[in-house]
């Protein structure tokens, strides 16, 4: 399960030194050793000078995976994209100049690398794990992997949205929250929901959100979305309140999920549970109203084929409204 919470922009070169530092930071932070940590210096580094050279500006998020512990860097730019990025992997390939060495050296750097690029820019998630959790991951993949974006208004230091998720063998429960309006007061309400759903996890879905409505009465309340993948019966069941959005999309068909009107905490009727097909190919996305819900996977061609983590960042990146705390959570079938 890949999180991403905390972002760097870079616009020119002085900003490289600052990206450079928040992942020689988030290594420590992990208990990553001294030379995953210097990797991970490098691989910021490479990432954005890319951006300045290449994208004209982008963003670096930072995160961590939990199983095995792992720093992961997520860049996005709204540049041209990258014509051949078979090519650009070459060392020694340039558009600028420079020593073309950058892509490369991210790869070998890095325990898992990414790439989607297309005419609306380019996202490039790279991983990075000691090299004794790179052989434990390969012993026993997750069924559902997810990965999530929970970034705070620009004019905030702490998120009014909050995510969770517990994940067994073959069944998921994703939730995501939105206190209302931003600041400490939204991550109040945001917090308390969360504490609800991890201390009830196995409960039914309408309980926990009953549950939820009473823990947040003392609150300015929260909109609320919970989603649970029975991944062997074919089915993921939704309950929401408020303005959370969300989609299952697969091979055939794109199915938006139903949130019934309400505030979590104040106002909510009798709440009620929607069920929709999951397959081998389903993707679930669930995000609060700081993330536009006007895309369109059929605008991105093979994006829903990638990893969590990068549809995330894409839609991130194309829809965020930047103008109040933003969530996006994706989940799939591995």
């Amino acid at each position: 399960m890949t999180r991403s919470g905390s972002i760097v922009r870079v616009v020119d070169g002085s900003e490289v030194s600052t990206a450079r530092r928040m992942a020689t930071q988030c290594a420590q932070q992990l208990g990553l050793s001294e030379t995953v940590a210097a990797k991970a210096a490098l691989i910021a580094t490479e990432l954005a000078t890319n951006l300045v050279k290449h994208g004209g500006g982008g963003s670096i998020l930072f995160g961590s995976d939990d199983e095995p512990p792992a720093l992961t860097m997520t860049a996005f730019d709204k540049g041209g994209g990258i014509a051949n990025v078979g090519l650009a992997m070459r060392d020694g390939h340039s558009t600028t100049g420079s020593p073309g060495t950058g892509l490369g050296a991210i790869q070998r750097a890095a325990t898992s690398f990414d790439v989607f690029t297309s005419d609306k820019g380019t996202v490039l998630v790279c991983r990075i794990a000691d090299e004794s959790s790179r052989v434990q991951a390969g012993l026993a993949p997750p069924r559902i992997t997810l990965g999530g974006i929970n970034l705070a208004k620009p004019s905030e230091t702490e998120p009014g949205d909050a995510w969770t998720a517990m994940i067994g063998r073959d069944v998921a429960t994703i939730a995501v929250v939105d206190g209302l309006g931003h600041g400490p007061a939204a991550a109040l309400a945001a917090n308390a929901a969360i504490r609800v759903f991890r201390e009830g996890e196995a409960h039914e879905l309408e309980r926990l959100l009953n549950d939820a409505h009473a823990a947040l009465r003392a609150t300015r309340g929260a909109a609320v979305g919970i989603a649970r993948i029975f991944a062997a019966q074919g089915r993921v069941d939704f309950v929401g309140v408020g303005n959370i959005a969300g989609a299952v999309i697969d091979d055939a068909s794109t199915r938006r999920v139903v949130s019934q009107n309400g505030i979590v905490g104040h106002e909510m009727r009798r709440v009620q549970t929607f069920s929709y097909p999951w397959t081998a190919s389903s993707v679930l996305v669930l995000q609060s109203d700081g993330v536009s819900a006007s895309w369109n996977e059929s605008a991105y061609p093979g994006l829903m084929n990638r990893e969590p983590a990068l549809i995330a960042a894409v839609l991130y990146r194309d829809f965020c409204r930047g103008t109040d705390d933003a969530t996006v959570v994706v989940a799939k079938a591995s």
